[in-house]
C-alpha cells in the first residue's frame, strides 16, 4: 500500500506541518518524481554540499558514482516492490567530489496527485571508514601474525586456552595446529617451571603488560629453550584475552655460556702460568741440587725420592701451562678442583727433567 504525502492536487510546501516537519528532520530527506528531485530538505543538503536549488530537478540518481548506480537502481527497485525492507548501504559523491556512504531507504508515495518515491538516508561515512580502517588493521595484523619469526600466541586471560597460534610456534614446538587449538600451556607443558608462569600472571592481572622475560619452555620433543617472553592483555572476540610473543634465544644463551665458558678458562690458564712461572725456577735449582748431593753422599735413596717428587710437581706445573679444557672434581669441604687427569692439553707433555744443568743458563 502506497503512503501518502498528499492525496490532494496540492503541494508538498502547501502542507505547512509536513514541510516543515521534513525542513527539520535530522535525516535527509528526497521526493523523487519522474526520474527528478522534486525535494530536498535541508540535511540532504548538508550531506550533499548541493543546495535545495541545486539538487531540485536534477537526476535522481546524478550524485550516485557511475560503478554503483546499477547496484543502486536493483536495490530501490527491490524495496519499491516490498521485495526488500532493511535500509541498504550505497554510495555518493559529495559536492568536493569525496565519497560519501549513506544508509537508504525508499517507498512509494502521492506527492502532488501523482505517484512518487520517497527517500530517506543517513550519512554513515565516518562508520564505515572506521570499519574500513578496523578490516586494515586487523589484516595487517593477522598477515604479521602469520609472518612473524617469533611465535605469537592469543589464550584467553584466565584459564590460559589457546585460541590462536601462528606457524612459528608449531614449527618450533612440533605441536600440530589440532594439538594446540583449545588446549593450554598448562595441558602441553610448555612452562618449564609453572611458577614462572603464576608469577608472570600476577604481574600481568596488576598491570596488564610483561616485556622480555626470560624463562624456558619445553617443546613437544622434550628439548628446554631458554626464550624471552612479551604478553599484553588484549579485548579479543569480546572476551579478557592474552596475545604474547616469544622469542627463542637458545643459541644466544649457548653462545654466551661458551663465552663465559672460555673466559674461565682464560682466567684458570692466568692463574695457572702465574703459579707456574713463580714455581719453576726454584724447582730447576732444587732438582740441580739434588744431583750434586747425589754424587757427595753414599746413602742415595732418600735423594732420589725427594728427586721423583719434584719430577712429579714439574710435571704437574707444565700440565698447567697448556690446559685448553678442563672438567672439575669434588674436593674437600665441598670445594672442587681441576681433575688434571681428565683436562685437555695443548701439545704432548714431555718436560726435559734430566737434570741437564745448562738450562738453567
Amino acid at each position: 500500500m502506497s503512503k501518502e504525502i498528499s492525496t490532494q492536487d496540492e503541494s508538498l510546501n502547501g502542507m505547512d506541518d509536513i514541510s516543515n516537519i521534513f525542513s527539520i528532520s535530522p535525516i535527509g530527506i528526497f521526493i523523487f518524481q519522474g526520474g527528478k528531485i522534486k525535494f530536498a530538505n535541508q540535511e540532504s543538503s548538508n550531506i550533499t554540499g548541493y543546495s535545495c536549488q541545486e539538487l531540485i530537478e536534477s537526476d535522481s540518481l546524478s550524485l550516485i558514482p557511475s560503478e554503483e548506480k546499477v547496484y543502486t537502481q536493483e536495490k530501490i527497485e527491490e524495496m519499491l516492490r516490498h521485495k526488500k525492507s532493511m535500509p541498504f548501504l550505497t554510495k555518493i559523491v559529495h559536492k568536493n567530489r569525496e565519497t560519501k556512504y549513506l544508509l537508504l531507504t525508499v517507498c512509494n508515495i502521492q506527492y502532488q496527485g501523482s505517484p512518487a518515491t520517497l527517500a530517506y538516508f543517513f550519512d554513515t561515512t565516518e562508520q564505515e571508514r572506521l570499519k574500513e580502517a578496523l578490516k586494515t588493521s586487523e589484516e595487517k595484523f593477522y598477515k604479521a601474525f602469520r609472518a612473524s619469526p617469533d611465535w605469537v600466541v592469543i589464550s584467553t586471560f584466565d584459564d590460559g586456552v589457546y585460541l590462536e597460534v601462528n606457524q612459528a610456534f608449531l614449527q618450533t614446538t612440533g605441536y600440530e595446529m589440532q594439538e594446540v587449538i583449545g588446549k593450554t600451556s598448562v595441558d602441553l607443558g610448555i612452562w618449564e617451571d609453572p611458577r614462572e608462569r603464576d608469577e608472570l600472571h600476577g604481574i600481568l592481572q596488576e598491570y596488564g603488560r610483561v616485556s622480555n622475560a626470560e624463562v624456558k619452555f619445553r617443546t613437544k620433543q622434550d628439548q628446554l629453550l631458554h626464550v624471552l617472553w612479551s604478553a599484553e592483555v588484549i579485548e579479543y572476540g569480546g572476551q579478557k584475552c592474552l596475545i604474547a610473543i616469544t622469542r627463542d634465544i637458545t643459541h644466544r644463551k649457548l653462545v654466551e655460556q661458551e663465552r663465559l665458558n672460555r673466559e674461565k678458562l682464560q682466567g684458570v690458564l692466568e692463574i695457572a702460568g702465574a703459579t707456574c712461572h713463580e714455581m719453576n725456577q726454584p724447582l730447576q735449582n732444587i732438582y740441580f741440587i739434588l744431583d750434586d748431593m747425589l754424587d757427595k753422599y753414599q746413602d742415595k735413596q732418600l735423594y732420589y725420592e725427594l728427586k721423583e717428587q719434584i719430577k712429579r710437581l714439574k710435571e704437574t706445573t707444565s700440565k698447567l701451562q697448556n690446559i685448553t679444557k678442563y672438567e672439575t672434581k669434588d674436593y674437600i669441604q665441598g670445594n672442587q678442583i681441576i681433575d688434571i687427569d681428565k683436562a685437555s692439553f695443548q701439545c704432548p707433555i714431555n718436560p726435559d727433567l734430566q737434570g741437564d744443568k745448562s738450562q738453567t743458563d
